[in-house]
């Protein structure tokens, strides 16, 4: 094994010790075949109202831009599976990954302590830590630093582990050579997902519609939720699983070992709770967890589309 690999390998065996699920390496180059069918997206007006994504879009393209003299781009992926209470048929429901605490920190925090392992081991290496705060293209890294493939459901799927896995990236001006092997598309002819969800935002060939997305509709959309998506869907107040629940990949799913993804005591709650949700007990439930990011306006805007009958009582 030549020295170079080595540190490729040395490198995984610590962002796994450190409770990430997989590691892998890619060349931080300019995705330039990546621009046209971006910009034609944005163009289309695809992005609906998260405008964050027509900002930056030369950073988001050269990782160069983000880390001056980036040589690698080093993916990371987490697994948040745990196992949920039973849902009550009638009853709100939050999407799997908003369970516990807000991934954004528990991520950066391990991040930054592979980083700083780095240049403890390898010397002086500049370096940012990333996790889907950024203009970065998170899933295509992944893609290229060989830990899986884009499903037809628009998440990345690692082979045998599925798809309940955070991404979180390191660009470094440090080369990482790895014999790094492409993981072919093997979603085959299945379209369980395509099937199953009740907007019908995939289309089938890996692209998908995100303003039709449940995800989109009852988070990043702020203004009123289209009329025309009533009835379509139930329960979902924030987020939606639908597409990965029924996912084939997602049939043993591990357990986490990253505890801060336990499920919160706010996670399973009737209708009459979030009915009555004030400032204090919605800070009180999700103030540390994802949820904060549609606020108690959002959900609460959520809860009148999702159940008219009982917000107007």
């Amino acid at each position: 094994m030549s020295e170079k690999s080595d540190i490729a390998g040395r490198i995984k065996r610590k962002a796994v010790g450190l409770g990430f699920s997989s590691c892998g390496f890619s060349p931080a180059v300019p995705l330039d075949e990546l621009e046209p069918g971006f910009r034609q997206w944005l163009e289309g007006g695809k992005h609906g109202e998260m405008s964050y994504l027509s900002r930056n879009t030369e950073v988001r393209l050269n990782p160069e831009k983000l880390l001056e003299g980036a040589k690698t781009v080093i993916s990371l992926t987490t697994n948040y599976y745990y196992p949920l209470p039973n849902h009550q048929p009638g009853n709100p429901r939050i999407s799997r990954y908003a369970a516990g605490k807000d991934y954004h920190l528990v991520l950066k925090s391990m991040g930054h302590e592979l980083l700083e392992w780095i240049r403890q081991e390898f010397g002086q290496v500049n370096g940012r830590v990333f996790t889907d705060s950024a203009p970065v293209f998170e899933r295509e890294w992944a893609r290229r630093s060989g830990l899986g493939w884009i499903g037809k459901n628009g998440c990345l799927i690692l082979p045998k582990s599925g798809s309940w896995f955070f991404l979180a990236e390191i660009i470094v001006d440090m080369e990482v050579p790895d014999d790094t092997e492409i993981v072919t598309d093997r979603c085959g002819t299945c379209t369980r997902c395509v099937d199953a969800c009740p907007t019908g935002a995939l289309a089938g060939d890996g692209s998908m519609d995100p303003v039709r997305c449940i995800s989109y509709l009852t988070i990043e959309h702020k203004s009123e939720i289209p009329d025309a998506f009533r009835g379509t869907w139930t329960d979902w107040i924030f987020g939606c699983d639908v597409c990965q629940d029924v996912c084939p990949w997602n049939r043993r799913p591990e357990i986490s070992t990253i505890h801060e993804f336990e499920p919160t005591p706010g996670f399973n709650m009737d209708v009459e709770v979030f009915k009555n949700l004030d400032e204090e007990t919605f800070s009180g439930l999700f103030g540390f967890s994802p949820v904060a990011r549609a606020g108690r306006k959002g959900i609460l805007r959520n809860f009148e589309f999702l159940y008219p009958e009982k917000s107007g009582e």
